[in-house]
C-alpha cells in the first residue's frame, strides 16, 4: 500500500456509461459478470459518448457535528446521512437519452441500474462499477444550442447493505 509509484496513476483513456435495459428484468446472477474477465450482458445498453472532462463525478457528502466540552473544546466528531451521488454529461441523443429525458412528459426521476467501465490508456487496466440498486437519474434541462454541451444527468445512489457498487478491476484476460 506505499504510495510514490507512478505507475499506479491512471491514465484513462476512455469511460462510458451504460443503463440496464428497463424492458429487461434484472437478475443479479445472471446480469452481473462474474469478474472483471468477463462482458457485460446484452442487456446493458450504451448510453452514449460522454464528455470526457469532468467524466463521472462521484460527489461524497456525510455530515460532520462537534461534540464539544467546556473545557477541552471538541472531543468527539458525530457524524451522520452520508450519501454519494453521481453527475456525468452525455452528448448523444438516443434512445436511452430519449427515455431519461421524457422531453414530452412532465420531468422526473427515472430509476435504472448503471454500470460505469473506465479503460487506462497504456495497460489496458479496466475499472467497472455496477449499481447495487437502481439509480435515480434525472436531466435539469435540455440543451439545444450551436455549441455542443451535451446533456447533464445526475444520480442519487442509495446502498445495499452499506454499499452502493460492485467494483471489479484488473486487466481482462
Amino acid at each position: 500500500m506505499a504510495g510514490g509509484n507512478p505507475a499506479n496513476i491512471r491514465d484513462w483513456e476512455w469511460g462510458m456509461v451504460y443503463a440496464f435495459d428497463p424492458d429487461v428484468t434484472f437478475v443479479e446472477a445472471t446480469h452481473v459478470p462474474g469478474d472483471i474477465d468477463d462482458e457485460l450482458h446484452a442487456s446493458w445498453l450504451e448510453c452514449g459518448l460522454m464528455l470526457g472532462t469532468p467524466g463521472v463525478a462521484m460527489a461524497r457528502q456525510i455530515e460532520r457535528t462537534d461534540v464539544n466540552s467546556w473545557q477541552q473544546g471538541r472531543v468527539k466528531e458525530k457524524t451522520k446521512n452520508p450519501k454519494t451521488d453521481i453527475t456525468f454529461t452525455l452528448l448523444e441523443d438516443n434512445e436511452i437519452t430519449d427515455y431519461l429525458q421524457g422531453e414530452a412528459s412532465v420531468p422526473g426521476v427515472k430509476k435504472l441500474y448503471l454500470a460505469l467501465v473506465f479503460k487506462e490508456a497504456d495497460t489496458g487496466y479496466v475499472k467497472r462499477f455496477i449499481s447495487k440498486t437502481k439509480v435515480g437519474l434525472f436531466a435539469a434541462s435540455n440543451n439545444y444550442s450551436q455549441d455542443i454541451e451535451g446533456t447533464e444527468y445526475t444520480g442519487a445512489l442509495e446502498p445495499v447493505s452499506g454499499e452502493y457498487w460492485i467494483v471489479q478491476k484488473g486487466i481482462p484476460a
